[in-house]
């Protein structure tokens, strides 16, 4: 009988020790802070006036966390991109963070000749590949890290690396003001919080088996959920969606009735530093839910800094995802239909 407080008893499910790179995934970033430490850019490098983050996938993770974690601090629109070409307002004065965890993405190695055709400042984040001989051969500076804190080589399981790398260049380019002191108490006092990450994990994670999990959160945890939504999907294998608050309070509410049979149950990621209207909406929303007669959840972050509060709820998703792969008795680690769907989109 499975035990989820005993990993011996499901072994057997995580062969690729998925578990344990989900368990270090704070130290991933730690690591990421450590071994670039000296990164720096060019000075041409701060003079842009907007920024375009290009990734699929796990890849692209990193930027949906930064992106709501900064996106009322960074002076200069970030884009984050998802497709093998580049937006038109691109140029010379525009930052292209190219990544790709192995550094064969396809769409991101087309986005990589885009950017340098266009003459656009190209930085990147990867492991190997095709994507660090692009960067070399044409004298970009990169971060390449070693993903030993990813024994599960998956992507998706490496996002401690993209978190924090894209913070480096964001920081090495002069577009955001950090300090690397803090930046690591707050992934401590995220690692301090972890042992209620991964209780709330087990338990959410029995709660909603055998349900579509709807994951609602609102400003600086919105890329949170992304990330959430993302896991369960390619872990769990299972059907997830994420809304934010306030703009789910403009639709999502009247779609609650139909169909009668929907199996679906709403986890609220709720924090004490959203502001006074958004944590009335929430509080809101939950009421409407349940008047709809449909069942939900709540988790909330411990820990009192808002990159402090993403890295808990991160690192509490990832647990999640693990758990209800665990709980539905499949190996999380293989990806088969997109595997398939790369083959066949090689043929």
């Amino acid at each position: 009988m499975i035990d989820l407080n005993d990993s011996s008893t499901f072994k057997h499910l995580d062969p690729k020790n998925v578990l344990r790179s989900t368990e270090l995934f704070l130290d991933q970033g730690i690591q990421v802070l450590e071994d670039f430490k000296d990164f720096t850019l060019p000075a041409e490098y701060s003079e842009v006036e907007n920024i375009v983050f290009s990734g699929m996938g796990g890849s692209a993770l990193g930027a949906q966390i930064v992106y709501h974690l900064y996106k009322n601090t960074l002076s200069l629109p970030f884009y984050v991109n998802n497709d093998y070409t580049l937006p038109n307002f691109a140029n010379e004065n525009t930052l292209v963070i190219l990544s790709s965890y192995s550094g064969t993405t396809e769409e991101i190695l087309a986005s990589a000749q885009d950017a340098l055709k266009r003459g656009c400042k190209v930085t990147a984040l990867t492991t190997s590949g095709a994507l660090a001989e692009v960067m070399s051969k044409n004298n970009k500076p990169f971060i390449q890290f070693d993903p030993r804190n990813n024994p599960s080589n998956q992507p998706r399981l490496g996002s401690g690396y993209t978190i924090l790398g894209t913070l480096i260049i964001l920081s090495a380019s002069g577009l955001l003001k950090l300090d690397p002191s803090e930046v690591l108490e707050d992934i401590y006092a995220a690692k301090n919080n972890f042992d209620n990450s991964r209780s709330n994990a087990i338990e959410i994670a029995k709660n909603i088996v055998g349900y579509v999990p709807v994951i609602v959160a609102s400003e600086f945890l919105n890329g949170c959920s992304h990330v959430m939504r993302n896991q369960i999907n390619e872990c769990s294998k299972s059907l997830a969606f994420n809304f934010p608050i306030p703009e789910l309070n403009h639709h999502l509410m009247e779609g609650l009735k139909n169909p009668q049979d929907k199996k679906l149950k709403f986890i609220f990621i709720e924090s004490n530093l959203y502001s006074e209207k958004n944590t009335k909406r929430m509080n809101i929303t939950k009421d409407v839910v349940n008047k709809n007669k449909i069942l939900y959840v709540s988790y909330a972050p411990r820990s009192t800094s808002n990159i402090s509060q993403a890295l808990e709820t991160v690192s509490f998703g990832g647990l999640l995802s693990f758990y209800l792969a665990i709980l539905y008795g499949i190996d999380p680690s293989p990806i088969p239909w997109v595997d398939y769907f790369k083959e066949k989109l090689k043929s």
